[in-house]
C-alpha cells in the first residue's frame, strides 16, 4: 500500500528543530495518516495530512498553533505539541502528539461487543470523559466532533485517551468541522448553530448513553420505519436533528427500543440507578430543544463517581450490581440481581462528606477512598487515602485502613473515641462513626 511517508523517512519538528524519524503506520483515514515516530529515544505519534484535506480546512494550522500554545487540558488528551514539515519546506504537513498506549482500544470495539469491561471500568470511562471535557471547556474551547472513533480506553482500568484534537477550536467559532451525524446537537444538524460547549454537552451525553446502554438514545423503532434516503442513508439527520425523540421518553412511546433489535438498551436501562437515568432523560427530552437545560460536565462527574461508589457483587453469581439510593430513600427495597434474579439486601455502606455534599460508598473489600471522598478536594483517582479490608481470612468483618498521613477519629456505636493513626485500622461496625479531618463517615451494615 502506498503511504504518504516511508519507514525511516525524516521529517522536522519545527518548534523543537529536531529530526523526527518515521517508524511505521498506526492508522489512516480520509484526512490523514498517523505514524509511529521517534525523536531520539522518545516515541510519539505523527499525524500527516493529505494535501487535498489541507485545502478544504483553511484554519487547520491556526487551530493547531492555538492548541499548542494553550497546552493540553489533561493527560487524557493526545494533544498536539509541535508542528512538522518535510526538510527544507516552509509549510506544515502534520503535527506531533503523545502516542496511545498499546493496551488502549477504540470505543468502537465496545459497541461491536468485542470488549466486555466491568461496570467499574465503564463508570471510570464516563468520569474521565466528563472530567476531560470539563477542563477543555474551562479553557473556552470546544471539541466539535465527539464520536466513537476519537476515543480509546483501557478495558481493565477505564483510563481513556482522546484523539483527533486537531478538531478543537474556540467555542462558537464558525469552521468547516461540524461534527459526526448521530452525535451532533440537533441545532447543529439543522444548520442553526455552530459547534460550542453547549453542543459538545449534547454530544457528550450521546456518547455516554452509547457507552452505558450500548445503543443510540434517538434510534429506536422509528429507525426501522424510515424509508431509504440517499441524502440521509442511516437516518441520522431525520432521527437526530429534524425530529428527535428519546427512546425512553416517558411522554412519547413512538421510538421505543424493539426486542430482538435493541436488546442491549432494553437490558441495560433498568440496571442503572435512577439518578443516572434521570440525567439521560433530561439530556434527551428538554435538552433536545433547550441548550441551557443540558447536563453540565460537573453533573456527569458527580454521577459517574456515584456509580463507581455504588457497585457491589451479588452474593450468588458475583455479578456487579448498583445500589440505588433512590430506592433506599423510598424504602422500596433493592431490585433483584439482574444476572441471576436473586433477591438482594442493601449492602454495607458509609455516608461520607460534609452535610450538604455527602456521598455513599459501598464497603466492598478492596474499595479505595480518595481525596474527593475524605476532604472535599477536586476529583482524583490517583493516591488512595483509605482502603476497605477484611479483618480475617474467613471473610467476616470489615475494617478501613488509613493510607493517609492524617490521624482519624473513630467511635463505635455507644463507645468511646479513639485515634486511627496512619497505617492503622478502624473496624467497621453498624452505626460506627469516623472523622476524617473536616468530613465525617457514618457506617451502616
Amino acid at each position: 500500500m502506498e503511504t504518504l511517508l516511508k519507514q525511516g523517512q525524516m521529517v522536522v519538528a519545527r518548534n523543537m528543530q529536531s529530526a523526527c524519524i518515521v517508524r511505521g503506520v498506526l492508522g489512516e483515514g480520509a484526512q490523514a495518516e498517523v505514524y509511529r515516530a521517534t525523536i531520539g529515544d522518545h516515541e510519539f505519534a505523527l499525524k500527516w495530512y493529505r494535501p487535498e484535506y489541507v485545502q478544504v480546512d483553511p484554519r487547520l494550522w491556526d487551530r493547531l498553533k492555538e492548541a499548542i500554545n494553550i497546552g493540553s487540558p489533561s493527560e487524557q488528551f493526545l494533544w498536539p505539541f509541535d508542528l512538522a514539515s518535510l526538510p527544507g519546506s516552509t509549510g506544515y504537513s502534520g503535527y506531533l502528539m503523545p502516542i496511545k498506549p498499546p493496551t488502549f482500544i477504540s470505543l468502537i470495539e465496545l459497541m461491536r461487543g468485542k470488549s466486555d469491561p466491568a461496570f467499574r471500568s465503564l463508570a471510570t470511562v464516563g468520569f474521565l470523559l466528563a472530567d476531560s471535557f470539563f477542563k477543555l471547556h474551562s479553557n473556552g474551547l470546544c471539541y466539535r466532533d465527539i464520536n466513537f472513533g476519537n476515543f480509546f480506553f483501557e478495558p481493565n482500568t477505564g483510563d481513556i485517551r482522546i484523539g483527533d484534537t486537531d478538531n478543537v477550536d474556540i467555542t462558537g467559532r464558525p469552521g468547516s468541522i461540524k461534527g459526526t451525524p448521530g452525535f451532533m446537537a440537533p441545532e447543529v444538524g439543522r444548520n442553526e448553530a455552530h459547534p460550542s460547549t453547549t453542543t459538545d454537552r449534547f454530544s457528550l451525553a450521546t456518547l455516554l448513553f452509547n457507552i452505558f446502554m450500548i445503543g443510540h438514545p434517538l434510534k429506536g423503532k422509528r429507525e426501522m420505519e424510515l424509508k431509504y434516503d440517499a441524502t440521509d442513508p442511516d437516518g441520522s439527520r431525520r432521527l437526530c436533528a429534524d425530529d428527535p425523540i428519546f427512546v425512553f421518553d416517558p411522554l412519547n412511546e413512538r421510538n421505543r427500543p424493539l426486542p430482538g433489535i435493541h436488546d442491549a438498551m432494553l437490558s441495560f436501562w433498568p440496571i442503572y440507578p435512577q439518578s443516572l437515568r434521570d440525567l439521560f432523560l433530561r439530556s434527551f427530552t428538554v435538552g433536545l430543544w433547550d441548550p441551557d437545560a443540558r447536563v453540565m460536565e460537573n453533573e456527569w462527574r458527580k454521577e459517574t463517581c456515584r456509580l463507581r461508589d455504588s457497585i457491589f457483587l451479588c452474593p450468588g453469581c458475583k455479578a456487579e450490581n448498583f445500589m440505588d439510593l433512590d430506592r433506599i430513600r423510598r424504602k422500596v427495597g433493592m431490585e433483584p440481581c439482574w444476572s441471576c434474579k436473586r433477591a438482594l439486601e442493601v449492602p454495607a455502606r458509609m455516608r461520607v462528606g460534609v452535610p450538604n455534599d455527602a456521598c455513599v460508598v459501598v464497603l466492598n473489600p478492596g474499595i479505595q477512598l480518595f481525596a474527593h471522598h475524605l476532604n472535599g478536594a477536586r476529583y482524583s483517582f490517583g493516591q488512595p487515602l483509605a482502603e476497605v479490608v477484611l479483618i480475617n481470612p474467613s471473610g467476616e468483618g470489615l475494617a478501613l485502613k488509613n493510607l493517609s498521613a492524617a490521624t482519624w477519629s473513630y467511635q463505635a456505636e455507644g463507645g468511646a473515641n479513639y485515634a486511627v493513626a496512619p497505617g492503622g485500622f478502624a473496624q467497621l461496625t453498624n452505626n460506627s462513626k469516623l472523622r476524617f479531618g473536616a468530613t465525617d463517615g457514618d457506617v451502616r451494615l
